[in-house]
C-alpha cells in the first residue's frame, strides 16, 4: 500500500502513522498560527507597516481601481476598518482614493508611484505563500482541511452546552 500524499509534500515531522489527537491537531494549528504571525511581525520592522496594511496594498496592486467594499471583503474585514486602514495608507502616501465622477459614493483605489515601489521590492505576503501552499495540497487533503476546519469553526462559533 502507498502513501498518498507525496513524501515531499507532508508537512515537516508528521509520518502517515502519525495520529491526529486533539491535542496534536491543537499544535499544528499552533504552528501555523505562529508562523503567519512572525511573518507578519517581519514586514512590520522592515516596512513600517503592518501585515494587513501590506496585504491591501497588494490587493490594490492586483486590481487597480478596486472599490473599498471589494477590498474589505478580499480581506475578510469590516468596511469601517478598511476605511481607517486605508486613512493611514493614504497619510503615508501609498495610495489614493478616486471617486466616480457618476456616483460620488463609489471610491476606487490606486497606488501612487511610493505605493507601487513599495510592493515590487517587498517578497509576497504570507497570506500568498499561505495559498499558494494550499494550491499545492492534493485534492482529497485539501477537501479533507477545508471540512475539518469548517467543523471546527462551527464547534467553535456554537453555543456553549
Amino acid at each position: 500500500m502507498t502513501d498518498s500524499v507525496p513524501r515531499n509534500n507532508r508537512l515537516q515531522g508528521v509520518g502517515k502513522n502519525d495520529l491526529a489527537t486533539p491535542d496534536a491537531t491543537f499544535s499544528k494549528l499552533l504552528q501555523l498560527v505562529r508562523l503567519t504571525q512572525n511573518g507578519m511581525r517581519n514586514i512590520d520592522s522592515s516596512h513600517g507597516l503592518s501585515g494587513s496594511q501590506l496585504w491591501a496594498l497588494w490587493h490594490i496592486s492586483a486590481r487597480p481601481g478596486l472599490r473599498v467594499s471589494e477590498l474589505a471583503e478580499a480581506m475578510l474585514i469590516h468596511h469601517s476598518t478598511a476605511s481607517n486602514m486605508l486613512d493611514k495608507l493614504e497619510d503615508k502616501a501609498l495610495l489614493r482614493r478616486e471617486r466616480q465622477t457618476a456616483d460620488n459614493r463609489v471610491v476606487r483605489l490606486h497606488l501612487t508611484d511610493a505605493g507601487k515601489e513599495l510592493v515590487r521590492g517587498v517578497p509576497g505576503p504570507l497570506q500568498g505563500r499561505l495559498r499558494n501552499a494550499l494550491q499545492r495540497v492534493p485534492g482529497k487533503t485539501l477537501e479533507g482541511l477545508f471540512l475539518g476546519l469548517s467543523s471546527l469553526l462551527d464547534e467553535m462559533s456554537a453555543a456553549p452546552k
